[in-house]
């Protein structure tokens, strides 16, 4: 579709006496087949719209998401920080039997794998220090045969997830330690 010359048009505007009944008619029909700007107007205003929309709607949900992935780091920082001051709290006053006994029983009714639990790391403890704090744990009892074996100090992770067999045997990779294990006791030689 050609669009007519505006000088052209103009120029029939000013001047009709220098055009003939059939161009000022061609001028019209061409004018005729021109496109329904207004029409047009509207069909491009309503797919930019439909498309403002949907992005609209991408946005909200990003910031919902946005939302709920800072609460779960803002959740996840706060459960550190409680655990650290915990372990700090214990660290500094010692633990008893009857607090850690609650906590096994609060462990022990959960299954292990719901159980979020940091490695308890001992660096430069005595050994008497470390298996009295798992005993307590584990519910068994310590028996040191040689008095030189408590004081031995020893870089370990402890990590309370795993079963005390297992950890009794990364213990006894240290070449200075043997422990073993009956049913209701260590026995440390």
């Amino acid at each position: 579709m050609q669009t007519p010359d505006k000088k052209l048009f103009r120029d029939m505007q000013e001047h009709p006496e220098k055009y003939s009944d059939q161009e000022i008619e061609a001028m019209m029909d061409d004018l005729d087949q021109m496109p329904d700007i207004d029409a047009a107007w509207q069909e491009f205003n309503h797919r930019h719209t439909a498309i403002r929309t949907s992005r609209r709607w991408l946005q909200i949900a990003a910031s919902v998401i946005g939302i709920i992935m800072v609460s779960g780091i803002a959740l996840a920082a706060i459960h550190i920080v409680r655990h650290y001051q915990r372990t700090e709290a214990t660290q500094t006053t010692g633990i008893t039997a009857e607090a850690d006994s609650s906590l096994f029983t609060l462990h022990s009714s959960l299954p292990e794998d719901t159980i979020a639990v940091e490695p308890r790391v001992f660096d430069n403890v005595p050994l008497d220090t470390m298996l009295h704090e798992m005993a307590i744990y584990y519910r068994i009892d310590v028996e040191f045969q040689r008095e030189e074996t408590r004081q031995l100090r020893l870089h370990f992770e402890w990590k309370r997830n795993e079963s005390l067999d297992r950890v009794l045997k990364r213990l006894n990779n240290f070449e200075a330690v043997n422990i073993i294990r009956e049913p209701e006791k260590l026995i440390v030689r």
